[in-house]
């Protein structure tokens, strides 16, 4: 009985012997080339493509070479509805209940978005709209990043309806402003 023990164990210890496996590891090298060009975005980037900031442009807008300017905005929430009318009553010290609170005026409430201004690059080929008078009262008028640039540090050229103050809205890939456009405030 000692003998049929020990051989069952001997077979259980070898795999059983019967139908036994046999493991191979096989190396393969490929060279892959990647295609020429630019390369898709981190997926951290991919997420900040084609966003919209508002703010106050800060002056001066900083040249930094022959095709690009820094843009730098001091940034705000522009709310509206909902949002606007409960931002607006907490503003006036009431509390109520979201969809009671009293409308905010004009429909809109800014305020402010955090401490640190937003610096964004400029490039030459960026343009955005700016408020001009025109003789319906408002007309938008296209400009260039050397015009905006101008514009912020106090050019006069073109007629501006009401300063920059009333805010601009940037679009952004990543870091790089691809269009603005000044914000009305009745």
């Amino acid at each position: 009985m000692r003998a049929v023990a020990l051989l069952a164990l001997g077979l259980v210890l070898s795999g059983c012997a019967v139908g036994g496996s046999k493991s191979t590891t096989v190396t393969v090298t490929r060279t892959v080339t990647s295609p020429a060009g630019p390369k898709k975005p981190p997926a951290a980037e991919a997420e900040t493509a084609f966003v919209k900031y508002y703010g106050i442009p800060v002056k001066p807008v900083m040249k930094l070479d022959a095709k690009r300017y820094a843009l730098t905005i001091k940034p705000e929430f522009f709310l509206v509805g909902v949002t606007a009318n409960v931002a607006f009553a907490a503003g006036q010290g009431n509390a109520c209940q979201p969809l009671e609170c009293p409308a905010a005026e004009d429909d809109r409430w800014v305020i402010p978005a955090g401490t640190e201004n937003l610096t964004f690059i400029l490039p030459a080929k960026a343009t955005g709209t700016v408020l001009t008078p025109s003789s319906q009262g408002l007309g938008l008028t296209t400009i260039t990043e050397a015009q905006l640039a101008a514009v912020v540090g106090g050019t006069k050229t073109p007629k501006l309806l009401e300063p920059l103050d009333s805010g601009l809205w940037v679009t952004v890939n990543v870091d790089t402003v691809t269009r603005f456009a000044q914000q009305f405030q009745p």
